[in-house]
């Protein structure tokens, strides 16, 4: 987040967008202080651009790895208004965890960090060298293939616990299937989703 400042809020949106290079549609902000008295003005705002939220989410992760020994690269993207951060490291596989587990908790502290330095929901989401897209493609061909199966048989099939990201995925897959649904129940890590035939 930077701070800038003018005598009208439009000036300080234009300090703003000169200094950061970019237009204003591409400027987020909030005005945090306008003042119209008669012989001063003053307004100031905080504002961001998704290159900071980038950098920022980037930083945070290499900072957060290295302390703990990691040699680490990274690589963002923005792609439907969520910010992607692919990491590699010389030992992938203890920072992925059993089923992933490290990888979202590491996601969340992210989330966390980012979302109260930005003071604003944003959606992020990580990955350690290709892993969560390979689960969601296996998540995908799951779907597809029970999806067929309760179609068939018209008999509903309860799946096991899943995390949230892979639910998410699961839920959009069967949605695009005919004379199906599905549902989540349970709490936490137990969480999972019913596929039900529907006429």
């Amino acid at each position: 987040m930077k701070t800038y400042e003018g005598k009208t809020v439009d000036e300080a949106l234009s300090n703003a967008c000169l200094d950061l290079g970019v237009a204003l549609d591409d400027l987020h902000y909030e005005i945090i202080e306008e003042k119209r008295g008669l012989f001063s003005k003053k307004a100031v705002i905080e504002c961001y651009v998704n290159s900071m939220i980038e950098e920022y989410m980037s930083s945070f992760v290499r900072r957060i790895l290295t302390d703990m020994g990691f040699t680490v690269e990274t690589a963002t993207f923005i792609q439907d208004n969520r910010f992607y951060c692919n990491i590699d490291t010389d030992n992938n596989s203890i920072l992925i965890g059993k089923n992933g587990v490290i990888l979202r908790t590491l996601n969340f502290i992210t989330k966390h960090a980012v979302n109260t330095e930005f003071k604003e929901k944003i959606e992020i989401s990580l990955d350690i060298n290709g892993y969560k897209e390979s689960r969601f493609q296996k998540v995908t061909a799951m779907g597809k293939r029970i999806g067929k199966q309760v179609q068939k048989t018209h008999v509903d099939v309860k799946l096991d616990p899943m995390p949230a990201d892979e639910r998410k995925v699961m839920h959009s897959v069967i949605a695009e299937m005919d004379h199906l649904r599905t549902e989540s129940s349970g709490e936490g890590k137990n969480r999972y989703i019913t596929i039900y035939y529907v006429d």
